[in-house]
């Protein structure tokens, strides 16, 4: 039997106020896999007796995950909060597709009254077993501190779940807001980062020298974790904008509105990483047109609409300038171009209204998300040639004149997300034409 498991409460209060760290991919790595084990093993000893040899290979894995935390660190503290999960004081950041596993093992956890465990030495595969045992389908009984009758725990300590609460209640109460403020503040932060790095980046797209757009990979992570925690306050600050820096404020305000859209979509976090990435560049080819041209009130000739056609190219040839043809290099160039595509072709009636768009070309969901989030950004923001619109009024030019840029079905969810309702400033029979009918 092992002798190693002890469930208690006093060394992790300690720590409940010291959440955050430095990043470390290992530790994530490792967070991910404790994380994983211990879901297949809860879930599995609901059917089977965990002496049932199912459960061998599982538990040596996750006895090495714990083991290598504790040879890196000297310490493994695994606590839940709210529903998630953070180890030694880092938020384990789980894909979209494991967040039922992880609510589910949550459950699990707290219905034994388990919040978490300690180790300072490392765990044995027989000291995980009487540890899996409470979750037993034959257990009823509540976990003690110090494990299951029979089933003793010495050196794992697990945190009762009923203390956990305690504390965090208090801190809550003591510091309202703190921990809402705190990451606030960090969202700001990141953003003010984004904007920074933009702003130099676009002054080398103009001086003909473009700086490797890989560098920000860094911060769109970061804005993708960020909105996840924060998407009210993440959205919000799409509203972020200052018209001498329009280019600038204009990417890095698209880039956040394609985040949080995509997420919607359900995609996982790499993929709103690259939809991140390729947004916060998607217009910097607009850099090298004049001035004077991209300010320009009235109507362009049409050299200077040949002009301005080419940005995007500018743009292409500058991702293509940074490094060996690669499928995410592909991914880039093809979403850069294509976003400047209409959907399909209007058909109008004899007024003019459109009746029907039969879609042009299959076009990638990349570009479909960065057409909608562009279009809108650009018609909600101030320019020297028209004031901005209001969201309804942007939502309604859109699902009207503007209907057959976009996808349909995603535009309607593009609408959910941003939780705006164009119908205020249509007709009745607006409403019935455009929202209904979708």
């Amino acid at each position: 039997m092992a002798e190693s498991i002890k469930i208690s409460h006093g060394e992790m209060q300690e720590n409940l106020s010291e959440f955050g760290r430095a990043h470390s991919e290992k530790l994530q790595a490792w967070g991910r896999s404790v994380v994983s084990g211990l879901y297949m093993l809860i879930r599995s000893v609901k059917m089977y007796d965990p002496d049932n040899a199912v459960f061998n290979k599982p538990i040596a894995a996750l006895a090495e995950a714990i083991n290598s935390v504790i040879q890196k660190e000297g310490r493994f503290e695994l606590v839940t909060v709210k529903e998630s999960f953070y180890l030694n004081n880092m938020l384990v950041k789980v894909d979209l597709n494991a967040l039922d596993n992880v609510r589910y093992l949550v459950a699990e956890l707290r219905a034994k009254d388990v919040g978490g465990f300690t180790l300072h030495k490392p765990v044995t595969v027989s000291e995980l077993l009487n540890f899996v045992w409470i979750f037993s389908k034959e257990q009823q009984d509540l976990a003690e501190e110090d494990g299951l009758a029979g089933r003793k725990l010495l050196n794992m300590k697990v945190t009762k779940f009923s203390k956990l609460k305690e504390k965090l209640d208090k801190e809550d109460l003591d510091n309202p807001d703190e921990q809402k403020v705190d990451r606030k503040k960090y969202a700001m932060t990141v953003y003010a980062r984004a904007v920074f790095f933009l702003t130099k980046y676009m002054e080398s797209v103009r001086n003909g020298k473009p700086i490797s757009s890989a560098k920000a990979l860094r911060l769109v992570q970061d804005l993708v974790d960020i909105s996840f925690d924060q998407r009210t306050h993440f959205l919000g600050m799409t509203t972020l904008k200052r018209e001498s820096d329009y280019l600038v404020y204009h990417q890095v305000n698209v880039c956040l509105m394609c985040i949080v859209f995509g997420a919607e979509l359900g995609l996982t976090k790499p993929q709103l990483r690259d939809l991140g990435h390729i947004a916060l560049f998607h217009d910097a080819g607009m850099a090298t047109i004049p001035e004077d041209l991209a300010t320009k009130k009235g109507a362009l000739a049409p050299e200077e609409r040949a002009l301005i056609a080419k940005a995007p190219l500018i743009s292409v040839r500058n991702i293509l300038a940074e490094k060996a043809i690669t499928r995410s290099t592909l991914l880039r160039v093809v979403t850069t171009i294509e976003h400047k595509v209409d959907y399909g072709t209007a058909v109008r009636d004899a007024r003019g209204n459109i009746q029907m768009i039969i879609p042009k070309t299959n076009l990638g969901l990349f570009a479909k998300i960065l057409a909608i989030c562009d279009t809108y950004d650009a018609l909600t923001s101030k320019r020297p040639f028209r004031d901005a619109y209001g969201p309804e009024v942007a939502l309604m030019l859109m699902w009207t004149e503007m209907r057959h840029k976009f996808d349909p079905e995603l535009l309607q969810v593009f609408m959910r997300v941003m939780a705006i309702q164009p119908i205020k400033v249509m007709s009745r029979r607006q409403r019935s034409l455009t929202v209904g009918g979708l």
